[in-house]
């Protein structure tokens, strides 16, 4: 069964458009590196909180997302560009929460 991993980034005012593009960035780099995961990216300027930007990952197996990160973070150049990343996403939103689902078919 698939699981969806789903991470809700409440970004800082005005930088939900900056946090896609961010997250679009690592989703290339990601593929680039052997990880092929579907990646979903969602918005809603409208409802809710403002700023929100929601992120998908379809796994086969939860764990197969912290294995894929290790694994890509070993390589001195994946591990420089996602520690810079991981820095700037952290500068653009307030918080993050996050779901695991499983997919019923």
């Amino acid at each position: 069964m698939a699981i969806v991993h789903r991470r809700t980034f409440y970004a800082k005012v005005g930088q939900a458009t900056s946090l896609v593009q961010h997250f679009q960035e690592a989703e290339t780099q990601m593929k680039g590196y052997g990880i092929g995961w579907e990646t979903r990216i969602y918005t809603d300027y409208y409802s809710g909180r403002s700023d929100r930007v929601v992120v998908e990952w379809v796994l086969d197996d939860l764990g197969d997302m912290d294995a894929e990160l290790n694994r890509i973070m070993e390589i001195p150049e994946a591990g420089a560009f996602f520690g810079a990343w991981m820095g700037m996403l952290n500068d653009m939103i307030t918080h993050a929460e996050g779901d695991n689902w499983t997919v019923v078919q």
